[in-house]
């Protein structure tokens, strides 16, 4: 809200429109070209830790497996209300 007053002048706002969500605009590609949750998904199938991976690392991982579930090769996020979101590889616009 704005407080306005008729004496002075009413100071303008700019406002843009994009084509894509603004979500788009916010992902930033893996340096190493794999999804954010590549290792999630990994240690979740094969209970190894991915090579020189850090205590701390490998304590973050230990503690995201349980918001995650796994069917067969699908990654699943779970919600705050156990409904499971599908993971993807690539956002499509």
């Amino acid at each position: 809200m704005f407080a306005l007053s008729k004496d002075e002048d009413m100071t303008f706002i700019k406002i843009q429109h994009h084509d894509q969500s603004m979500y788009c605009h916010l992902v930033e590609e893996e340096s190493d070209g794999k999804p954010r949750y590549f290792d999630v998904k990994e240690y979740i199938k094969s209970r190894k830790y991915p090579p020189n991976t850090s205590e701390n690392d490998k304590r973050t991982l230990r503690r995201l497996e349980v918001s995650f579930f796994l069917n067969g090769d699908v990654l699943y996020k779970k919600n705050h209300n156990m409904v499971l979101l599908r993971c993807v590889d690539v956002i499509e616009a």
